[in-house]
């Protein structure tokens, strides 16, 4: 693993890149991604999701449908932290503001997956949707952290945007079984800890390409549409004619 299992706050060192004159902002790359746990309750019996199929229809009624986090995986630029509790998120988080009090940008990769989870635990405000459960960004005021959703940004899969990009790593397939049902207690091998990190490490790739352009990560436009309306309007200030 290239990343650093986060276990105690004492080991926790990152000195934050603030720039900015009057609105002043964190610059380093933050990335979030989650790991969760799909199964139903039927007739007093937990089964995993793929069961559910072989329930009869007129069953179905009967069957407690649940899904909860298990892990979460956290990158400071290429440094990575893991988790396996809210709790711990909410401390880590918690100790990132301490050390790091300006605005910081999450970028999460697909966030109206991560927010279904999120918004149960976190009180969020302007949250910015493109249409229901599509969520785009939404701000936690408690931590003054901003997530935003690296699929809109790029309009590519994780597996497409190592593609797309040429970014030094791409997302490792098959290391992480969903169909096992698992728990924050549930130990991952080396391999699995591998997957989690690469999803996380590509989105950090990803945002370095954008800032060659943008320089900062609060610049980066939100939508694959919005680079190119960006594209248009520094043409046009330069060019009217174009």
């Amino acid at each position: 693993m290239q990343g650093k299992l986060y276990t105690n706050l004492n080991e926790y060192i990152y000195s934050p890149e603030i720039i900015g004159k009057r609105k002043k902002i964190c610059n380093d790359v933050f990335a979030f991604d989650i790991e969760t746990t799909s199964f139903f309750n039927y007739r007093g019996r937990i089964y995993n999701m793929q069961e559910y199929v072989n329930i009869p229809e007129n069953e179905k009624i009967n069957c407690e449908v649940k899904a909860f986090m298990y892990h979460w995986t956290f990158s400071i630029n290429k440094d990575i932290y893991y988790g396996s509790t809210w709790e711990s998120f909410k401390i880590f988080l918690s100790k990132l503001s301490k050390i790091c009090p300006r605005k910081k940008i999450i970028f999460v990769h697909n966030l109206a997956f991560e927010f279904q989870f999120l918004h149960s635990v976190f009180n969020f405000t302007n949250v910015i949707a493109r249409k229901v459960h599509k969520v785009m960004s939404c701000y936690l005021a408690d931590y003054d952290i901003e997530f935003r959703c690296t699929y809109f940004m790029s309009n590519c899969s994780l597996d497409n945007l190592s593609k797309v990009f040429s970014l030094p790593i791409k997302k490792l397939k098959g290391d992480l079984d969903y169909n096992l049902i698992r728990t924050p207690a549930t130990m991952l091998t080396e391999k699995e800890y591998m997957y989690c990190e690469n999803d996380v490490l590509i989105i950090y790739y990803y945002i370095l390409e954008e800032l060659k352009t943008y320089e900062r990560v609060d610049k980066i436009p939100m939508t694959s549409t919005g680079h190119v309306r960006r594209e248009l309007k520094e043409k046009v200030l330069k060019d009217y004619s174009y």
